[in-house]
């Protein structure tokens, strides 16, 4: 397809800046995957009784904290991202409401993961220190009920909406977009991520569809470690 519109042409500094935006993706939330896991057995615990979830966050706060702020970061890192996807489309001879459109859902999936995370670094260890400093059975029950109605609420915004349904529609519009573009692997690629995490925020209706949470990060990660290798040679390509 011919473009009907075409930008100028992207610099060495927006080339290195998208690439990096993308490793960064990846670099962050190894931070979690690592800290948390190995601390709380992160992202299973998410699934824990609240009896048994609160003392495990109480006894690793430090590395709580300090794996919430990487996947924080990598929520935060997903606005300038989102922006420097649609520099990239439109330096690409694609413009208009489907690349505006994108970047919209990409900034909504980065606010609404932020909003979910920041329970972590503030109401969770307030909660598991309260917790775990009374023996009154009445008031750790009112501990554990205010951990499962935050939990429920912050993670259905955080996980359902943000890491889910609209960072996978955020990836199907940009797997549009890297089509119309003519880059058909990473297009296709990225709407078939995109289709499966969209699918996922159907788990609560279809139970199976947990599944793909095994699946899909460690496919996500590798399909940004091959854009940000192909952006980059692009890059050198559009310059030689």
């Amino acid at each position: 397809m011919t473009p009907a519109f075409q930008a100028a042409p992207m610099s060495r500094a927006e080339t290195l800046a998208l690439v990096s935006l993308v490793l960064a993706q990846i670099v962050l939330f190894l931070v979690p995957l690592v800290v948390l896991g190995g601390a709380i057995g992160w992202p299973a615990s998410l699934r824990l009784p609240a009896s048994d979830a609160l003392p495990l966050i109480h006894r690793n706060a430090v590395a709580v904290q300090i794996g919430y702020i990487g996947y924080l970061l990598t929520a935060v890192a997903m606005v300038p991202l989102a922006l420097a996807f649609r520099r990239h489309a439109q330096a690409g001879g694609v413009a208009g409401l489907l690349v505006d459109t994108m970047a919209a859902l990409g900034i909504a999936a980065a606010v609404l993961k932020t909003l979910g995370i920041v329970r972590w670094l503030i109401a969770m260890p307030a909660l598991a220190a309260l917790h775990d400093g009374t023996s009154d059975p009445a008031i750790r029950t009112m501990v554990e009920v205010n951990y499962l109605a935050l939990n429920g609420y912050a993670g259905s915004v955080g996980e359902l909406l943000g890491v889910q349904l609209f960072s996978g529609l955020w990836l199907i519009l940009l797997g549009v977009t890297f089509a119309r573009m003519g880059l058909r692997f990473h297009g296709v690629s990225a709407m078939v991520l995109g289709l499966g995490f969209t699918a996922m925020a159907a788990r609560t209706l279809v139970p199976a569809a947990n599944v793909l949470g095994a699946v899909l990060p460690p496919l996500g990660l590798a399909w940004y470690l091959l854009l940000a290798v192909s952006v980059w040679r692009q890059g050198l390509r559009s310059r030689a």
